[in-house]
């Protein structure tokens, strides 16, 4: 299935896609804990998101620290490796809104008016 990044003026799709030699990955909307949900529409700007089962936010916007890590050898030396699992409360922080015109919030594109 298709997924999409509902985040203002993101314009990546699908699982997995390669850009610019990095892998994107998109996580769910947090629909079932309304309280960090409610965090996410606010950090997206988003009054009245575009949600359904294909909604989604990519892996751009969001911080290193945001994912669980987990240990692993590497030439028998123990190293954090970073995996593609949020942590229990990681919201999106890394946007730009420059672009868009003070006062407007529900924005996917920049506002024209």
């Amino acid at each position: 299935l298709p997924h999409f990044c509902i985040a203002p003026g993101c314009s990546n799709e699908f699982y997995g896609v390669q850009n610019k030699g990095k892998i994107v990955y998109f996580h769910s909307l947090p629909l079932k804990r309304q309280v960090l949900f409610r965090r996410w529409l606010a950090a997206l700007k988003r009054v009245n998101p575009p949600v359904s089962r294909n909604a989604r936010v990519c892996s751009k916007h969001f911080v290193n620290e945001d994912y669980v890590e987990k240990m692993s050898f590497e030439s028998s030396v123990l190293v954090a490796c970073r995996t593609n699992r949020l942590k229990p409360e990681a919201v999106p922080s890394v946007f730009n809104f420059s672009s868009y015109k003070t006062g407007c919030t529900d924005i996917p594109t920049p506002c024209t008016s």
